[in-house]
Order: structure tokens, then C-alpha cells, then sequence
């Protein structure tokens, strides 16, 4: 069956914290052998040039980015001409476990300096989404959802994208940071293919300072990682009943999508807005990052889906992390 995804874009689920297999986060220097330049082949690029990376910034106002709206979800009524009822009773049949609900909890942005929310513009208006400070050779890595910066299926790249990190009801201590460059995976970029939902944006340098020095801390970043183990989640959930000015964190341990493919899911009531935001291994926003929250069902509520980490995902990464 092809699947077409039901977005309601914002996860997590459970083993023990103990249970954890132990990973090798990529240094910072992965990939520094890179050539820069054109593309390769699994990566698609926007180049910002300086002029735009200012007119970003000076673009969103408190006005502006209190009026941003997460991107609106994709109503799907049925797959493949079975309907989402008729679906999710055959999920049910085929896997009886049911998932508890977890209700995420609000955060103290300064615990976690490196997570932040991210602001953007698209031809239909202005959006938020969030994202994550990742170690990287360039200092200047942020991991988000491709859809926070790429329509997908061939659409285009955002514009004024803008990240605010340790974002807190409109401030944020250590400013805004406009992009240099927007990196997704072109499976994302040509196909809107979910399982290929994350990107990178490449941000401004200032007067000599890398948003990784500026906030004093990034996230080890892993890719290839056995499946189903232990998240924590978080983001800045803003369709109701949320307000899009909180960081919340979800936890759990993740399990197949129902419907297919790599993606996996985590119990979470987090709504769109957080969207992009990090999932990382363990508990806490101190494990390394291994997905972001991307998508959900309608018929499956209270679920956040991310793609899974995998070579593709690590070209991406690698791509943008040296440039």
C-alpha cells in the first residue's frame, strides 16, 4: 500500500533509560573533507545571500513573530480508497497494543540554550516551527523538519528563516539568527516523501560569534541507530491548545508507523509549531540528537512521528555541517 501521510506536524514512547544501547555520536569534524560548492547528489541547497540574511532579521518584528502560524495540516479522508476508519481497524487488528497518551510538559528554555523555535515565510504567510543547535565543524548547524524550510514535492524553499534560540514568550537572550543556507535531502525536496523529513540551515556568523558559542552548548548528533528505544522530545507546540510561546518535551519509547515505512513514533500530545524540534536519546535534552518531530495521524491522536536517522539523513547532515 503507498501511504499518504496525514500531517498534523509537531513526538515519543518506552524502555528504560537503562536499556539504552550505547552510541557513538559524529564528531564535530565528520565529514570535513567535504568539498564545498554545488550540491551532491541526496542534498538540495538554498544559498541566502547577505543582503536577505539582514532583511530577515530586521523582518520579524514581536508583531510578526507573534502572528506566525504553525503550517496547517494536510486532512486526509482516506488512502488508497480505504478509509481512515477502516485503516485504523486494521491496525488495531494487526497490533492490538494500545498507546498511552502522554501529556508533554513545559519547559525552562535556559535549561536547554541549544533548542529554539524557528520563524519563516512561504508564498501562503509567515510560519514557526523549532529546531536544534547540533555539533558541527562550522559551529553554525541547526537540525529542523525539511517542511520548516522546504514546501516538499518541488515546491520552494522558505524565506526570512530566522531561528531564536532558548525562545521564551517573544525573547530570546541570545538574539535572532538568520540562515546562510537551507539543506534537505531531495527524496524531501522533490517527493515530500515524510521519511525523508529533516534538514539543516547553515546560520550567520556575528561579528566573529557562532550561535553554538553564543549559547554555549550543542547537541552530539547519531545516525543508524537501532530502532525503537527511549526519546525525549521537545518543541514549541502552537495550534490549540497551545500557545506557541512554551517549550514542552514529550518522552517515551518509539515504535513502527502503523501504516509503514521508517518513520517512527512516540506517545505526545505536542501540535503543530513544534514541528523540527529534536528528539533525543534518554531522557533529557542531554543525549544525542537521532530524529525531529515531523508529522501525525488523525486517526492515530496523540502520536508525533519522526523519520528515522540514516545514511541519507547523515549526507545531509554532513553536507551542511561544513559549510
Amino acid at each position: 500500500m503507498s501511504i499518504r501521510r496525514i500531517m498534523s506536524l509537531g513526538g515519543v514512547l518506552g524502555l528504560s533509560a537503562a536499556a539504552l544501547v550505547t552510541v557513538t555520536p559524529v564528531s564535530a569534524d565528520s565529514g570535513a573533507d567535504l568539498p564545498s560548492g554545488p550540491a551532491q547528489d541526496g542534498v538540495e541547497v538554498d544559498v541566502v545571500p547577505d543582503g536577505e540574511q539582514a532583511e530577515a532579521e530586521e523582518y520579524w518584528t514581536p508583531e510578526r513573530m507573534a502572528a506566525a502560524e504553525p503550517v496547517e495540516p494536510e486532512i486526509v479522508e482516506e488512502v488508497d480508497g480505504a478509509t481512515l476508519e477502516d485503516i485504523f481497524s486494521e491496525f488495531e487488528a494487526a497490533d492490538p497494543r494500545t498507546i498511552e497518551p502522554h501529556q508533554s510538559q513545559q519547559q525552562n528554555p535556559a535549561d536547554s540554550p541549544h533548542i529554539g523555535k524557528v520563524f519563516f515565510s512561504t508564498s501562503a504567510g509567515d510560519f514557526v516551527c523549532s529546531a536544534n543547535v547540533v555539533a558541527s565543524a562550522n559551529q553554525s548547524t541547526v537540525a529542523t523538519a525539511g517542511h520548516c524550510l522546504h514546501d516538499g514535492g518541488g515546491g520552494d524553499f522558505a524565506s526570512n528563516f530566522v531561528f531564536a534560540p532558548a525562545y521564551d514568550y517573544g525573547e530570546s537572550q541570545h538574539g535572532v539568527w538568520a540562515a546562510e543556507e537551507l539543506v534537505t535531502s531531495d527524496q524531501w525536496a522533490r517527493s515530500g516523501d515524510f521519511e525523508h523529513d529533516y534538514a539543516f540551515a547553515v546560520l550567520e556568523t556575528k561579528n566573529g560569534t557562532t550561535v553554538q558559542q553564543q549559547v554555549g552548548v550543542a547537541s552530539a548528533i547519531t545516525f543508524n541507530q537501532p530502532r525503537g528505544q527511549y526519546y525525549s522530545a521537545y518543541g514549541y507546540p502552537a495550534a490549540a491548545p497551545f500557545n506557541g510561546q512554551e517549550l514542552h518535551q514529550c518522552q517515551g519509547t518509539a515504535s513502527n508507523d502503523p501504516l509503514g515505512g521508517s518513520t517512527q513514533g512516540i506517545p505526545c500530545d505536542m501540535t503543530g509549531g513544534s514541528s523540527g524540534g529534536p528528539w533525543f536519546l534518554g531522557t533529557g535534552s542531554a543525549g544525542a540528537q537521532n530524529s525531529v518531530n515531523s508529522y501525525g495521524y488523525t486517526f492515530l491522536p496523540d502520536v508525533m512521528f519522526g523519520p528515522y536517522f540514516g545514511a541519507e539523513a547523515e549526507q545531509v547532515y554532513d553536507y551542511a555541517s561544513t559549510r
